[in-house]
């Protein structure tokens, strides 16, 4: 069995890469003096769509890989993460592109990027996870 420790390492230095431009973001609002149009930036949520995509190609091909795993909890939490995940933090994207467009990001679409953007990334390190550890699984 491989050891978790690495497996969520690795996945950490993988989520840091999608936390990256929000750091650029940040440095530029903070150059333009306007520190406070960082959270209503569009990269959140754009961010949040790619942790979500990604957490549904790790998590399924590790289990595809992996062991042999019951289909219908593969199939709800594929399912969860397609209508609860990808669907609203997509939705949110355009949200926020359209409002940027007319300078006015309301405050709960500001929160929800953010939200969703953290939201993503502890479940893109949980069944990130779950699937490298049973695509590391010996069959059988």
């Amino acid at each position: 069995m491989p050891e978790r420790g690495s497996i969520l390492a690795g996945l950490a230095a993988e989520v840091s890469f999608a936390v990256l431009p929000l750091i650029v973001v940040l440095m530029v609002c903070i150059h333009l003096g306007s520190p406070s149009n960082f959270l209503a930036s569009p990269e959140w949520s754009f961010g949040a769509s790619i942790l979500f995509g990604q957490t549904l190609v790790k998590f399924v091909s590790g289990l595809t890989r992996g062991a042999q795993a019951a289909t219908g909890p593969v199939a709800l939490a594929v399912a969860l993460l397609v209508v609860f995940a990808i669907v609203p933090s997509l939705i949110v994207l355009t949200l926020t592109l359209l409002a940027n467009e007319a300078r006015s990001v309301a405050a709960w679409l500001r929160v929800s990027q953010v939200v969703l953007f953290t939201t993503s990334a502890v479940i893109y390190l949980f069944l990130g996870a779950v699937g490298e550890i049973w695509r590391l699984r010996p069959a059988g």
